[in-house]
């Protein structure tokens, strides 16, 4: 774990363990924040994004000012162009909230919108072209890259927004870069590539498999989706039926959101492989034929879950057996599922716990305590609390989001405890989570 910064990856993490490959400085969590003295300050990477004339999305300086043409990322000058119209086409008929947070959840969509099947520009460079339905992370550095996991949520948002075609080609683009055995990589390049040693990650085809559980509760039909992806959503129950044939039934330790190696199960694996799952078993019950998997999801799920409150409870902290709260306390109950013992009683605690400096939240509570907020699992929060009818929270999640904007109005992935926006901007994750929270939240 060596002092010296290298190359940024999505997380400039963490623990006192081992980082995975091209990640930042590892440091001990819970660490006063100037206990480090080489350790940096979170930067903003980029303001935001604007699409040019030509269709490629550029990523603004920090600072750099951008006027738009109405609802979308193009630039203004640009609104008679080719580019302005697609993207005008992309979101028509979407149903966006008419509540405080109507700008925020439109601006959220086009940027959203803008990181899915982009061409990524890139200074001095050939363009980087990603296909359709593939969702970027971030438009700059090590985040120009598809995690299955942010594909999903995008999905779900897309499809909860009433944009189909959008989550269906997410869909499908997922089902393109999915293993044969059903799992999916860390994260993707725009040709379907692995970037670096980075392991796989556990939950990609439970996330997978619940995003399109949510597009077909959304009006999506099971023929539609089967001709979309069902080959790939099949592989995906074989995946999690093999991760959970173990005597525990639980699946084996893997890094999850917090993306460090893990030698404990987390909340963050376990969830979405119970999700996906559940929505196996809903999928199955509404005609996808899954072959030598018929009937098992819904046992499967049920001792899964058993599994899991024997494991997790009464605490249910990040680590079987621990009472370290993280984000993932949202994944086990509503909006996404019916909430195993205890797991409510942790939650209602949890953004207090898990509160920053800024007045965002942390990834968790073991995590290092700098005062950096981080976006993608403060709006995770916010959409819990909606569901959950903790409606002062869930707009003060919300608010707190909005107010913390670059100049553009994009969302950024993190910000520092002075309250300034840090990392990428647009975050594709926290995009999606803020059109699916702030459609609840009133």
């Amino acid at each position: 774990m060596s002092p010296v910064p290298v190359p940024p990856a999505r997380r400039d993490l963490l623990r006192a363990v081992a980082l995975l490959p091209a990640t930042g400085a590892a440091v001990v969590a819970g660490a006063a924040v100037g206990s480090h003295p080489w350790r940096r300050e979170p930067a903003l990477r980029c303001e935001g994004v604007v699409i040019e004339a030509d269709g490629a999305v550029c990523a603004l300086s920090p600072g750099t000012a951008a006027v738009y043409g109405p609802g979308t990322r193009v630039r203004a000058s640009a609104r008679g162009s080719e580019a302005a119209l697609r993207q005008r086409r992309r979101r028509s008929g979407a149903r966006l909230p008419e509540s405080r947070w109507a700008g925020l959840a439109d601006d959220a969509l086009a940027d959203l919108l803008a990181l899915t099947g982009p061409i990524l520009a890139t200074q001095g460079q050939p363009p980087t072209v990603f296909p359709t339905g593939a969702v970027v992370a971030g438009p700059v550095g090590g985040w120009r890259y598809t995690w299955p996991r942010d594909a999903s949520f995008a999905a779900a948002a897309f499809s909860a927004v009433g944009l189909r075609d959008e989550a269906l080609a997410v869909l499908a683009h997922l089902a393109e870069v999915q293993r044969p055995d059903g799992g999916f990589e860390a994260r993707y390049t725009a040709s379907g590539g692995v970037p670096d040693s980075r392991p796989a990650q556990g939950d990609g085809a439970g996330w997978m498999l619940w995003a399109a559980g949510r597009v077909m509760a959304d009006g999506a039909g099971i023929d539609e989706l089967g001709t979309v992806c069902g080959a790939g959503l099949v592989r995906a129950v074989g995946n999690l039926m093999a991760l959970t044939d173990t005597p525990s039934h639980l699946p084996p330790a893997s890094p999850d959101y917090w993306e460090v190696p893990e030698r404990v199960l987390t909340l963050g694996t376990a969830a979405p492989v119970l999700l996906g799952l559940e929505a196996a078993a809903a999928l199955e019950g509404a005609g996808l034929g899954v072959g030598a998997f018929a009937g098992l999801s819904a046992q499967r799920a049920q001792t899964v879950r058993a599994a899991m409150e024997r494991a997790f409870s009464p605490d249910w902290g990040r680590h079987a057996g621990d009472d370290d709260v993280d984000a993932a306390i949202a994944l086990v109950g509503p909006p996404f599922t019916r909430a195993p013992a205890g797991a409510t009683a942790a939650r209602r605690s949890a953004a207090e716990r898990m509160r920053r400096a800024s007045g965002g939240v942390a990834p968790g509570r073991s995590w290092r305590d700098d005062g950096v907020s981080w976006t993608p699992e403060t709006t995770l929060l916010a959409w819990s609390a909606a569901a959950l009818g903790l409606t002062r929270e869930a707009a003060g999640l919300l608010d707190w989001v909005d107010h913390h904007r670059t100049a553009v109005g994009a969302l950024p992935e993190k910000v520092r405890a002075d309250g300034t926006p840090a990392g990428p901007a647009p975050l594709a994750w926290t995009c999606a989570l803020v059109l699916l929270a702030a459609r609840e939240t009133v």
